[in-house]
């Protein structure tokens, strides 16, 4: 994909960064993202990311049935480079799940989605206390493999949530540009706005598996029984 003049003028602010450029806003043009969220907490995160201009999003947003078709118009107000779709799972082929965990709906729709993913990375955001980002390479298995209670039970909001999601949006942005390591895993904890990281434990995934490692063991001990 080659950007146009218009895009280049409506992305100036993002290609004159020192590091990003053109080449970056392509990848993110040509990027595939699905957003995963309690519909309370969907809106800034899209914003974001349709301003940056990540071509194709799909939002995944448990338990809604209205506010599709206002929230389709007012992302092609917002940027009409960006193809915004909704449906009632996450898509197996995308380049990115950004599972932002706020309440139980969400939670639950992680658990059974995440496992599905044949292609993409995964940053799943926990914000309630204590919030925590972690960063999930592609092939590194769901969140249930990973551990670190990505799946537990969701607790009372953090104080800072919604500076959390904003830092795993830029995280998320980075890695969707091209501009950070696709194959570092890793987990952000906050204590308040303080962050500090540390590398992620992770399992492979069985090789032309369509679900993670921990699910397709799961699958196989039940059919043997």
């Amino acid at each position: 994909m080659t950007l146009s003049d218009r895009q280049i003028e409506r992305y100036s602010r993002q290609i004159i960064v020192p590091g990003f450029g053109g080449a970056a806003q392509e990848r993110l043009l040509a990027a595939r993202l699905a957003i995963l969220a309690d519909s309370n907490e969907v809106e800034p995160a899209l914003s974001y990311f349709a301003g940056a201009g990540i071509g194709h999003i799909t939002l995944v947003v448990p338990g809604e049935r209205a506010a599709a078709a206002e929230r389709a118009a007012r992302i092609r107000d917002l940027n009409s480079d960006v193809v915004l779709a909704h449906a009632a799972s996450v898509p197996a082929e995308i380049d990115l799940l950004f599972a932002l965990v706020g309440g139980p709906e969400s939670r639950a729709a992680l658990d059974a989605d995440s496992g599905r993913l044949r292609s993409g990375a995964m940053i799943v955001i926990r914000i309630d206390a204590p919030a925590r980002i972690a960063v999930i390479p592609a092939g590194a298995g769901c969140p249930r493999c990973v551990g670190d209670a990505l799946l537990d039970p969701p607790r009372a909001r953090a104080e800072h949530a919604e500076f959390v999601a904003m830092v795993a949006a830029i995280e998320a942005l980075k890695l969707l540009a091209g501009l950070a390591a696709a194959n570092a895993a890793a987990l952000i904890e906050f204590d308040g706005p303080a962050a500090s990281a540390r590398p992620l434990p992770v399992r492979n995934l069985i090789a032309a598996a369509a679900v993670c490692g921990c699910r397709r063991t799961a699958a196989s001990a039940s059919a043997s029984r």
